[in-house]
């Protein structure tokens, strides 16, 4: 592994050294692919977890602050976004389930329903991809990864406040854009 030159590759990074980064993307991609793997039980999960936890580091280089060592850095990442993963595709299946058994609507067995749900699904992630970055970060870091505006703000560099509006900003388009659904 990398570890007699992890602090030097850090620092290269921090500076904008796209080599540097890509040393520590090979270096560790495999084994993280791995570990993401063991968690999540889906390579194509596993696989975006690790892409993920790299675009971030590259993103947030300039702000990047290894206290331990980078590969205990790097593992603790893809953990953290393993779990955020599991968080939303529980939130996933509890949504559907409850879409699919409320109360007052009975089962939505029949076929018009599933389309509608399938439709509402669409147009949801349709809504979704139409926000700007940041805001669809937050949103889906606040409803799908359950993390409080706080954990956002730290885990995205920003201030509270910036969180809280750009959720405000997010839930306003989404009822606008779902009108149709939620009348």
């Amino acid at each position: 592994m990398l570890e007699w030159s992890d602090l030097r590759l850090t620092g290269l990074t921090v500076q904008d050294d796209e080599q540097a980064f890509e040393q520590i993307f090979t270096g560790y991609y495999d084994s993280l692919y791995v570990y993401a793997c063991s968690i999540l039980k889906d390579n194509d999960w596993a696989e975006e977890a690790v892409q993920s936890v790299f675009c971030k580091v590259w993103e947030r280089r300039a702000q990047l602050r290894v206290q331990t060592s980078l590969r205990a850095y790097l593992y603790g990442s893809v953990y953290h976004e393993c779990v955020s993963w599991l968080r939303q595709e529980r939130h996933r299946k509890i949504h559907r389930s409850h879409v699919l058994h409320s109360p007052g609507q009975g089962r939505v067995d029949n076929a018009a329903g599933k389309t509608q749900l399938s439709q509402l699904e669409q147009r949801l992630q349709q809504a979704l991809d139409e926000l700007p970055d940041q805001c669809r970060a937050i949103f889906q870091l606040s409803r799908f990864g359950e993390l409080k505006y706080r954990e956002i703000a730290e885990q995205l560099g920003l201030s509270v406040k910036t969180v809280e509006a750009q959720m405000s900003k997010a839930l306003k388009v989404l009822r606008e854009k779902l009108a149709d659904f939620l009348a």
